[in-house]
């Protein structure tokens, strides 16, 4: 987990966390406790974690989750993606450029 009890528990006063990435990347349990001993942290989130229930129950109006994932999910941002990769894939057969290669 990247962002964990130890990282969070160094957020500013009235700090809120926003993860658009994957829920993988916080580490809940710690959140939670984080959440618990400061009442000025809140959490939002386009992808509900797992222990939901729990976050909203205790928290209510300090936590937010989208009922989707919406990091890509409008028509635009599937076109921008899609626009990017084919660039890259021509850059790809016309320079041999690899700089956004992955695994």
């Amino acid at each position: 987990k990247s962002i964990d009890y130890d990282l969070l528990k160094n957020m500013p006063k009235g700090g809120t966390l926003v993860n658009t990435a994957r829920k993988e990347v916080v580490d809940e349990e710690g959140l939670f406790k984080l959440m618990e001993e400061r009442d000025d942290i809140k959490y939002i989130s386009d992808i509900a974690p797992d222990m939901r229930e729990q976050f909203e129950d205790r928290f209510g109006d300090r936590v937010f989750f989208t009922p989707k994932k919406m990091g890509a999910q409008t028509a635009e941002a599937n076109i921008n993606a899609g626009v990017a990769a084919a660039k890259q894939i021509i850059r790809f057969f016309e320079e041999g450029d690899v700089t956004f290669k992955v695994n």
